[in-house]
């Protein structure tokens, strides 16, 4: 896998972000193709669907999000290959985005700051030396995109699975907050096809509704429900049937609501920092025999490995009575976009406790921020 490969996927996981986030890479389950150029939905995780306009002899596949509330990305090619498109929706944090009298307004700051974070990166690979944002608007679609060309690939082979060239963008569509990715090597009329797709983006509303739900869906999964009056400094994690809660310092995360584990055992509580891109996790489950944190640690690991056969780096050690692992993963649902991953285990009253922390395309001051809220993790006495 090249560089030039890794740095033009590494864009579009900044302008991504929360889709970027998760533990492990997701399969890809098609939900058929778009030959005739019809309308097609896309469930958003929250409850609700993204409607597109799917271009005439182009393809559909989804990434389905695994275990955490990541949102699925929807990628687009043509049959003939030459590019690839990614479309990711999520629900804006924003409040009053969900009620917003203009359709997009609440969102559109928002979807303007992910997109100039990833300018930013941009820039600093790019053969552009200035790259300008440019405004997108559609009957609910409010954004902005720009593009840029890598400039390590300037002048020398193409290799199979590298792009030269890259537009990026988000817009809000609705409630929802949509980012884009086309990845080509030559202008044509993808380009703006892909922004005419964006700017004719729909939001659908769920039947009976217009709230996220965290109640089992018609797959039988559950959804994961904002929680904007969650507290954080400290987040309380109150373990079921015991007097004492784990308390995390996570300033500036927005939460989801508390559900069962990815087994449907136990508690997840899952949050995101939307400025860092940071995600952080608690999950309390039954020890199920493991005599102390270490037991713990090893329980979750075996199950990593074998969900995340790239895993490498890993690192144990102990610290302020947890059991800490750190790794790294170099794939996410089949991309290269490197994420470091950093556990606490504690094991109190036959609970196993495991505050999970990750970041996708970590940058240097991100250790320092990860390391703080590890460091926060303790036991708080509940009455």
């Amino acid at each position: 896998m090249t560089r030039a490969r890794r740095r033009l996927t590494s864009w579009a996981a900044v302008a991504l972000g929360v889709g970027a986030l998760v533990l492990g890479a997701g399969c890809a389950h098609g939900r058929g193709t778009a030959e005739s150029g019809r309308r097609e939905r896309f469930e958003v995780a929250g409850d609700g669907a993204l409607e597109l306009e799917v271009p005439k002899g182009w393809k559909a596949s989804v990434a389905e999000p695994g275990d955490t509330p990541s949102p699925r990305t929807v990628q687009l090619e043509p049959t003939h290959g030459g590019f690839l498109v990614l479309v990711t929706p999520f629900y804006s944090e924003e409040e009053g985005a969900r009620d917003a009298e203009e359709p997009g307004a609440a969102g559109a700051d928002t979807a303007q700051a992910l997109v100039e974070l990833a300018r930013r990166k941009a820039l600093q690979s790019s053969v552009e030396q200035e790259i300008a944002l440019q405004e997108l608007r559609g009957d609910q679609a409010h954004g902005y995109w720009f593009s840029a060309t890598d400039k390590e690939l300037q002048g020398r082979p193409q290799a199979k699975g590298e792009w030269r060239h890259i537009m990026q963008g988000a817009a809000a569509v609705g409630p929802l907050i949509v980012a884009f990715t086309l990845l080509d090597n030559a202008p044509g009329p993808q380009r703006e096809a892909v922004l005419e797709l964006v700017r004719g983006a729909r939001h659908v509303a769920p039947a009976g509704g217009t709230g996220a739900s965290d109640t089992p869906s018609g797959d039988g999964k559950l959804r994961f429900e904002p929680d904007p009056d969650a507290r954080t400094t400290p987040l309380a994690v109150v373990a079921p049937d015991r007097r004492w809660a784990v308390l995390v310092d996570l300033p500036g995360f927005h939460m989801f609501k508390p559900r069962p584990g990815p087994d449907g055992k136990g508690l997840l509580v899952l949050g995101q920092d939307a400025k860092t891109g940071i995600v952080a996790s608690v999950t309390l489950r039954n020890a199920d025999g493991a005599a102390d944190a270490d037991g713990c640690r090893e329980r979750t690991l075996e199950g990593i490995r074998k969900s995340a056969p790239d895993l490498r780096d890993l690192e144990r050690s102990q610290a302020d009575g947890a059991a800490r692992a750190r790794y790294v993963l170099e794939e996410l649902r089949g991309r290269v976009i490197r994420q470091e991953h950093a556990h606490a285990f504690l094991l109190r009253d036959g609970t196993c406790v495991n505050v999970h922390v990750s970041k996708a395309e970590p940058e240097p001051e991100d250790a320092a921020r990860i390391e703080k809220i590890l460091a926060s993790v303790r036991f708080g006495e509940t009455f």
